[in-house]
C-alpha cells in the first residue's frame, strides 16, 4: 500500500541519468527522467516562470501526474541554471550587463521542500533518487523523530528537550560524544530519508538530531514537514535562515487548517491547575535537593528561582480568577453556555490584576520563559521526579508566544476569543491532580471554588498570519501545490498573499475512455438520496442506499470505496443494514472492510482488503474484490494512494461539510461574515465540503494507465437537471466526465457499459466451452447453444418450455439452474429426504451467486423439480472451470454415485414460471464464456 503518487506509473519508460530527455522551459534547462507529457511540461513550465521571476504559485495538478518528480526536477534545474548564471557573471562583465542577469549578491536560493508528514517526505525521497540531480539534501525534525537515546527517546516536548540537555551536559549521551569528536564526517545524509538517517548515525555512534541540524546550514535541499516550517517558535529553533529561500508545500490543501492551528491556541482550567502542579513540584525539588540542582540553574541560585516561581504561580491564580469573571451567556447555535469576542481581548484577560497581585502582561513574557525554562530543568533534573515533566508549563509558553506576536489591531483582524464551560461528557484530558496543601497557605484554587471549569480560546481565523510571516521573511518564492486546491479562487483570497502564477493542470488520461462520473438523485426504489442530517436517518434513505451499492458491487469490478461525510453516519448505515440483513447480500457480492480508527486496527483493515482483492473467484461467482467503507477527511481518503484495482469506483455519500455543531466551525463562519460580506462563511463552508470531495474522488486515478469511476450519491449535486453550484467546485479534470443522470437505472447502465469498455479483459465474447463430465473425460461433447440470452419474461411465450426460459434467464449468472438443482437433489440428503443446505460445497463452487441468493436457490430447486435431470455436462461456468477444483470434483463424484433424493415437496411444488421470474430479477453482469 503506497501513500504517495509515484511518476513511474505515470512515465513507465525510464532513462539511465547519462541519457535522461533534457527540456528548455523558458530558457532553463530541465532533466527529467521520463519522456514528459504535455501536462507535466505545463506544470514544471509554471514553476520555472514562478522561480525566474520570484513570485509566489499556486499549482493544482491531478494525482497521478507525477506532480512530486516534476516540482523536483523543474525547481532543481532552475536552481542549478541559477548557480551557472551567478558563476559566469563573476568571471565576466558581459554576462553581467545582460537583462535578468542575477546579481553578484543575489546567491543561489535553497530549497525547502515541505510536506505534511515524514512518511510523505520519504517518498519525495524516493522520487528525488530517480532524477539526476544530486543536491546536498538533508531531513530536518524533531528530538521525538531522531533521539536514539535509551531513556531520552522514552520522553517528548519539553521534557525531552530538557533530558537530553542533561544527559549532554553529564557526557551520558554516546550519541552526541560521538558527534562532537568530529564523527559526523563518517556519514552522509544526502538523498537519504529520516528512517536512514536515524539508522546510519546508531551504526556510527552519532547523534542523527544534531548531525542533521548541522548539516542544515549549508544544505541545498532541506525536506522537512510544513508545521515546521508555519510554527515561528519551531522555525526559530532551527536556526537556519530563510532569506532568499524557495518554500515548497506540497500536499497543500491542508496548508490553511494548518497555518491557522499554528496560530492559535486553547487553555482549559486543568491546563492552568497542571501549570501550578508542576511548580509546586519544582518549588519542592529546590527546597529538597537545592546545592544537587543548582548546577542546572546557571547563573541564577536556588533562592531567586524559588522566589519566581512564587511569582509566577500569584500570575497563574490570578488568570484562573480572571478566567471566571468572564461573563457567559448560552448561545442557542452552538448550545453552549460561552462568550465571544474579538482577538484583542485576550489582552485583557491575562492582563487583569486580581487579588494576588497583577496580571500578565507583554513585559512579562520574557521573564515567564524563563522561568519555565528553568522550572522544567528542574523537574527533569531529578530521576526521582513523578510529575508531568512541565508539559502543562510548556503549554503555557507556546501560548504566550502567540498571544504577544501579533498587535491588538492584527488580534482583531485574524483572531477571535471563545470562553465556554466545559460540559461533563467532555472527555477530561491535560492538567494533573492539583496538591491538597497549597504553599500559599488558606487560598484554594478558583476552579475549585467556582463550579464549571471552563476553556479559553485564542483562535485564529485566516492562514494568512503564517503566511505573511514567512513572506516578511525575505523568501524568494512561495510554491503551493497539491492534487485538490479547487475551488481556486476561494483558496487564493484565504491565503491573503498574491499568487501572481496559477495552474489548474489537465490529467495524463484520457476521461472520455478512462473515467466515467454521474450524479443520482433517487435510489433504485425511488427514494430521494439527500443525505442531509435529518434524511440520512431515515430507514427508507438507510434501505434504498443500500440497494445502491449493492447493485453496484454485482459488476463494478475489484475495490469500490464507499465515502460517507462522517464516521457516525457510517455507523449508523452499517448497523442498520445488519439488522436489515441488507449487510449480508452485498457482502455475498463483495467482503465489507469498515475504516477504524486506531493505527493498528488500520493497518489489519488493509491487510485483509488486500487478501481480499487478491483472492481466485471460483468460476461464475460474480467480479470478485471488495468494499472499503470510508470516511471523507479519514486517512483512506487523505492519505492511501489507491491503485489500479484496489480502487475502481468510488461512492459518495452525501456532501462532507464540516460539523455544524462543532465550536471552531460556528466561530469561523460568523468572523468571516463579520470581517467581510454576508455569506463569506456559508462560502468558506460550502468551500470546505467540495475540497474534500476532490480529494475523496481523486482516489479513483493514480496513473495514466488506471481507469474508474465516481458516483456522487446525493440530490443535493444536481439542479435543474445539471450539476448544482456546489458540484461546479469540482476538480478541472473531473467535472466534464460527470453528468446528472435520470434515474439510478441510467447511472447502473452507463457504469455497466464504461467498464465492459475500459476494462476489456472481463468483456472478451469467445465460443462457448461446455465442461465434461467425470464419467465422460476424453469423449467429444456437444457445445452448449449461446442463444440462451434472453430475458426470462421468454416463459410466458414463444413456445419455450419452462425448463429452456429458465436456462436461457440464467445464462448470465454462470450456470445452469436446472443442472445445479440436479445435482442438490442428487447428494445424499438422509432417510427424510430433506433438502440440503444453501451451503453444499458443490453449490459453492458451481456458483456463488446462486448460492448467496436465497431466490436462486429456491429457483434452482423448482427448475429442478419440474425438469428432467439434466447432464452434469449442461453445467455452464464461464472464465474458468470450476470442474479442476479438488473440492468440485469430491463433491460430483459422490452426487453421481448415489440415488437422487427428491426434494421436499414445498420447494418441488414452486411453479417454473415463478421460478424463472424470481430468477429475472437478480441481475448480473454479462460474464463472457471462457474460450
Amino acid at each position: 500500500w503506497h501513500t504517495w503518487d509515484g511518476c513511474n506509473s505515470v512515465n513507465p519508460c525510464s532513462f539511465p541519468a547519462s541519457a535522461m530527455p533534457t527540456y528548455t522551459l523558458d530558457g532553463v534547462p530541465v532533466e527529467f527522467p521520463y519522456e514528459a507529457y504535455d501536462c507535466q511540461l505545463a506544470y514544471m513550465g509554471s514553476v520555472i516562470r514562478a522561480l525566474e521571476a520570484g513570485d509566489n504559485a499556486m499549482l493544482e495538478s491531478p494525482t497521478g501526474t507525477g506532480k512530486t518528480l516534476c516540482l523536483l526536477c523543474a525547481a532543481l534545474g532552475w536552481r542549478r541554471h541559477r548557480q551557472q548564471q551567478v558563476a559566469e557573471a563573476r568571471t565576466s562583465w558581459e554576462k553581467q550587463a545582460e537583462e535578468g542577469a542575477p546579481t553578484l549578491s543575489a546567491g543561489t536560493p535553497r530549497i525547502w521542500y515541505a510536506s505534511r508528514t515524514h512518511s510523505q517526505l520519504k517518498q519525495v525521497v524516493a522520487e528525488l533518487k530517480k532524477t539526476s540531480y544530486k543536491p546536498w539534501s538533508v531531513v530536518l525534525g524533531s528530538r521525538e523523530h531522531f533521539c536514539v537515546h535509551t531513556s531520552v527517546s522514552r520522553h517528548t516536548g519539553a521534557s525531552q528537550n530538557a533530558r537530553c540537555k542533561r544527559a549532554r551536559d553529564e557526557n551520558r549521551c554516546p550519541f552526541y560524544t560521538g558527534f562532537k569528536r568530529g564523527g559526523s564526517n563518517k556519514v552522509n545524509t544526502s538523498l537519504l530519508d529520516i528512517e536512514e538517517i536515524v539508522t546510519a548515525c546508531k551504526e556510527n555512534m552519532i547523534c542523527p538530531y544534531f548531525k542533521c541540524r548541522e548539516d542544515a546550514k549549508e544544505a541545498e535541499l532541506l525536506l522537512i514537514p510544513y508545521d515546521y516550517l508555519i510554527n515561528p517558535t519551531t522555525r526559530e529553533s532551527m536556526g537556519v535562515s530563510l532569506k532568499d529561500a524557495i518554500l515548497v508545500f506540497d500536499e497543500g490543501h491542508n496548508i490553511e487548517k494548518s497555518c491557522e492551528q499554528a496560530a492559535s491556541f486553547e487553555l482549559r482550567s486543568a491546563d492552568i491547575g497542571g501549570a501550578i502542579t508542576e511548580l509546586d513540584d519544582a518549588f519542592d525539588i529546590l527546597e529538597s535537593e537545592g546545592p544537587i540542582c543548582e548546577e542546572a540553574l546557571g547563573d541564577m541560585t536556588t533562592d531567586q528561582l524559588m522566589a519566581h516561581i512564587n511569582l509566577l504561580k500569584k500570575n497563574l491564580c490570578n488568570l484562573e480568577d480572571s478566567l471566571l469573571a468572564v461573563k457567559l451567556s448560552r448561545d442557542p447555535t452552538a448550545e453552549r453556555t460561552m462568550s465571544k469576542a474579538p482577538g484583542s481581548h485576550i489582552l485583557e484577560i491575562f492582563g487583569r490584576s486580581g487579588r494576588l497581585g497583577d496580571g500578565i502582561c507583554a513585559k512579562d513574557a520574557q521573564r515567564i520563559n524563563l522561568i519555565v525554562r528553568k522550572a522544567i530543568t528542574v523537574l527533569t533534573y531529578s530521576q526521582d521526579s513523578t510529575s508531568s515533566g512541565g508539559l502543562n508549563l510548556d503549554k503555557l509558553q507556546s501560548l504566550l508566544a502567540v498571544m504577544f506576536t501579533p498587535q491588538p489591531a492584527e488580534l482583531d483582524k485574524n483572531y477571535q476569543v471563545l470562553v465556554y464551560e466545559e460540559s461533563e461528557d467532555e472527555p477530561k484530558k491535560g492538567g494533573t491532580k492539583r496538591k491538597a496543601v497549597d504553599f500559599f497557605g488558606d487560598m484554594t484554587t478558583a476552579a475549585a471554588r467556582e463550579g464549571k471549569p471552563r476553556t479559553l480560546c485564542l483562535w485564529c481565523f485566516s492562514c494568512s498570519v503564517a503566511l505573511q510571516q514567512l513572506e516578511k521573511l525575505g523568501v524568494h518564492s512561495l510554491i503551493v501545490t497539491s492534487g485538490t486546491l479547487s475551488p481556486m479562487d476561494g483558496t487564493i483570497e484565504s491565503f491573503g498573499v498574491p499568487f501572481p502564477v496559477v495552474l489548474e493542470n489537465k490529467h495524463v488520461i484520457d476521461p472520455s475512455k478512462q473515467l466515467w462520473g454521474g450524479v443520482i438523485s433517487n435510489g433504485p426504489d425511488g427514494v430521494s438520496m439527500e443525505a442531509s442530517f435529518k434524511q440520512c436517518r431515515e430507514p427508507a434513505y438507510i434501505r434504498d442506499l443500500g440497494k445502491v451499492v449493492q447493485n453496484l458491487a454485482s459488476f463494478v469490478p475489484d475495490g469500490l470505496l464507499i465515502a460517507f461525510h462522517s464516521y457516525k453516519q457510517k455507523e449508523d448505515v452499517l448497523k442498520a443494514w445488519r439488522q436489515s440483513g441488507l449487510y449480508d447480500e452485498i457482502t455475498s457480492r463483495k467482503p465489507i472492510f469498515d475504516e477504524p480508527k486506531g493505527n493498528r486496527e488500520m493497518q489489519l483493515t488493509m491487510e485483509g482488503y488486500s487478501r481480499a482483492l487478491n483472492r481466485e473467484m471460483p468460476a461464475g461467482t460474480g467480479t470478485g474484490g471488495a468494499i472499503l467503507a470510508a470516511v471523507c477527511r479519514g486517512k483512506l481518503c487523505e492519505g492511501i494512494d489507491f491503485t489500479d484495482r484496489q480502487c475502481r469506483m468510488v461512492i459518495m455519500v452525501g456532501i462532507p461539510y464540516p460539523n455544524r455543531n462543532d465550536l471552531r466551525v460556528i466561530l469561523k463562519q460568523s468572523f468571516l461574515d463579520a470581517r467581510g460580506n454576508q455569506g463569506d462563511g456559508r462560502a468558506w463552508y460550502t468551500r470546505e465540503a467540495i475540497r474534500a470531495v476532490n480529494q475523496t474522488l481523486g482516489r479513483v486515478i493514480r496513473h495514466r494507465n488506471d481507469f474508474g469511476g465516481v458516483l456522487l450519491c446525493d440530490t443535493r449535486y444536481a439542479k435543474d437537471g445539471r450539476l448544482a453550484p456546489i458540484a461546479r467546485g469540482l476538480s478541472s479534470w473531473l467535472a466534464p466526465s460527470v453528468s446528472v443522470l435520470p434515474s439510478f437505472e441510467a447511472a447502473a447502465a452507463g457504469c455497466r457499459r464504461f467498464f465492459g469498455i475500459a476494462a476489456p479483459e472481463r468483456a472478451k465474447a469467445a465460443t462457448p466451452e461446455q465442461p465434461k463430465s467425470l464419467g465422460q473425460v476424453g469423449q467429444p461433447q456437444a457445445q452448449s447453444s449461446n442463444a440462451g440470452s434472453g430475458s426470462s419474461s421468454a416463459t410466458a411465450g414463444g413456445g419455450a418450455t419452462a425448463s429452456q426460459a429458465q436456462s436461457r434467464a440464467t445464462k448470465k449468472e454462470g450456470v445452469s439452474l436446472s443442472a445445479l438443482g440436479a445435482l442438490w437433489k442428487s447428494l445424499k440428503a438422509g432417510a427424510a429426504g430433506a433438502a440440503p443446505p444453501v451451503t453444499s460445497s458443490v453449490a459453492t463452487e458451481a456458483s456463488a451467486r446462486v448460492l448467496a441468493s436465497p431466490q436462486l436457490a429456491g429457483a434452482a430447486l423448482a427448475a429442478a423439480a419440474a425438469a428432467p435431470v439434466p447432464a452434469v455436462a449442461d453445467v455452464w461456468v464461464p472464465n474458468r472451470t470450476a470442474f479442476a477444483l479438488p473440492a468440485t470434483k469430491r463433491a460430483l463424484k459422490v452426487a453421481l454415485g448415489s440415488q437422487p433424493a427428491p426434494p421436499k415437496a414445498s420447494a418441488a411444488a414452486a411453479a417454473p414460471k415463478q421460478a424463472a421470474v424470481a430468477v429475472g430479477a437478480q441481475k448480473g453482469p454479462p460474464l463472457a464464456p471462457p474460450a
